[in-house]
């Protein structure tokens, strides 16, 4: 067995967690005859529902602040020892004030109602105010790791988010208890998949990568991180906010270079303006809505990694949607490495894809495939199909290194070099508990990574 552990830390991760999740929901089979086509206990592990049943729930650490887990939320064992303690020690009158429950989810009445319509759960967009309001997995309590909700003052706050998990790894012994339990409940543990916010939990994931490594060196990491919405090409340095955040994701994608073995920086929604005209010809999404855009990222994610859990390794079209810099892929010849997962494609159109991958000049192990079945659509992913919301829909996905990543990695490197030649942003460092000369330094890893992409087609 090679369990695989899961980290999400931040709203969007945790909406994109959630509908990642839902499509692992979706592969369990329930008839004896059927195989599934994933390999479930990489993934899940027994646990307990609230009703204190005996259930699968993913093997996952999810991060947010307090008031983000809505039906999840529950009281913090520190306020009932506060109380116990009020209980034991104070003799006069005590008044305590509950806040009243956080109501069902629209779609989770309408799971328990078993709204029909056409032989099926109601497939219309249901009211969504949490990211669990759609979630058909149960979690278990080790998994649900509520950050005080002071962090959404501390937005790019690099040294607070550092700080911020020290002192949450004392409270509540996160490394020693609820991640060392899911470490001891595997069998050969092999490594993490990680998502995570930029802006709010990048220096909290920093600081938790950094004891993670401490203890496992070799095993192995992959991290979707999502950058901020401020464009380093396009901001200007007297914009306090956006410098925060520019230097912030600038700070996070050097500490993954050192701290994880993959990272795919995933372009914040705001930012996905040159990749609209291809995806809107098949979605209609709003892209102010976390449960619509992170649906999208989320069948990204699900199946570019399906090769990680899946048992048997398993209309193509010239559609191409870059979500790490938003730039043109196509040039093949200018790639460094390619994995290719396809999801339900037929006989002819599997031929014109393995057509398109035979321009490039790269061979296995730097360019492979997996053909896999359609990628399934449950009742909670959101109706942004132009037509009628399918059970399932053909997809590709592909995560490549190549040397246009460098064009990225430069505007950031840039605008840091700017904010350390200039006055202004004294002001910024100082909110970030930095100085100019931690600030140059930065400045200098970041060029590093960048000639480490080459600057030629060669």
């Amino acid at each position: 067995m090679r369990e695989i552990i899961y980290i999400q830390a931040g709203s969007l991760a945790n909406y994109t967690g959630t509908h990642f999740w839902n499509t692992q929901e979706s592969y369990f089979t329930y008839d004896d005859d059927d195989e599934p086509i994933v390999n479930h206990d990489l993934s899940f592990d027994e646990g307990r529902s609230p009703q204190n049943q005996s259930t699968l729930c993913p093997r996952l650490l999810a991060f947010d602040q307090k008031s983000n887990f809505g039906t999840l939320a529950r009281t913090s064992q520190a306020d009932t020892a506060t109380n116990a303690s009020l209980d034991t020690t104070w003799r006069g009158r005590v008044i305590r004030e509950a806040q009243d429950p956080i109501p069902q989810s629209e779609y989770h009445a309408r799971l328990e109602g078993e709204i029909e319509e056409k032989g099926g759960l109601e497939r219309t967009d249901p009211n969504i105010r949490y990211w669990s309001d759609y979630s058909r997995v149960f979690l278990d309590p080790k998994s649900i790791q509520p950050i005080p909700d002071a962090l959404e003052s501390t937005e790019a706050g690099w040294s607070v988010g550092q700080d911020l998990f020290r002192r949450y790894n004392e409270d509540t012994e996160l490394m020693e208890g609820a991640f060392r339990l899911l470490v001891e409940n595997c069998d050969n543990f092999q490594g993490l998949q990680m998502m995570h916010d930029m802006p709010t939990f990048g220096g909290f994931s920093h600081a938790f990568l950094t004891s993670f490594r401490d203890e496992f060196l070799k095993a192995s990491t992959l991290n979707f991180s999502f950058l901020s919405g401020a464009d380093p090409n396009h901001a200007g340095i007297d914009n306090f906010l956006d410098t925060k955040r520019i230097i912030n994701d600038a700070l996070c994608l050097q500490s993954l270079h050192q701290l994880s073995d993959i990272t795919f920086p995933i372009l914040n929604p705001s930012r996905w303006s040159p990749l609209e005209s291809n995806l809107s010809q098949v979605l209609s999404y709003d892209k102010n809505s976390l449960y619509h855009t992170s649906a999208v990222i989320s069948s990204l994610v699900e199946t570019a990694t399906l090769p990680l859990r899946l048992k048997d390794k398993a209309a193509f079209t010239d559609l191409y949607c870059n979500f790490s810099t938003g730039l043109s892929n196509k040039d093949e010849h200018s790639v460094f490495a390619r994995r290719n997962v396809t999801r339900g494609l037929q006989d002819q159109d599997l031929a014109a894809f393995d057509a398109s991958c035979d321009l490039s000049s790269l061979q296995e192990p730097l360019v492979s495939s997996i053909h896999a079945p359609a990628y399934p659509v449950p009742t909670s992913f959101p109706s942004i199909f132009w037509h009628t919301k399918p059970t399932s829909t053909r997809m590709t996905s592909s995560l490549v290194t190549t040397p246009s990543t460098s064009v990225s990695l430069t505007g950031y490197t840039r605008f840091v070099e700017q904010t350390a030649r200039t006055r202004r942003s004294d002001g910024v460092l100082m909110s970030m508990g930095l100085e100019s000369d931690d600030v140059k330094e930065l400045a200098s890893a970041l060029w590093e990574i960048v000639d480490g992409y080459g600057n030629d087609r060669e």
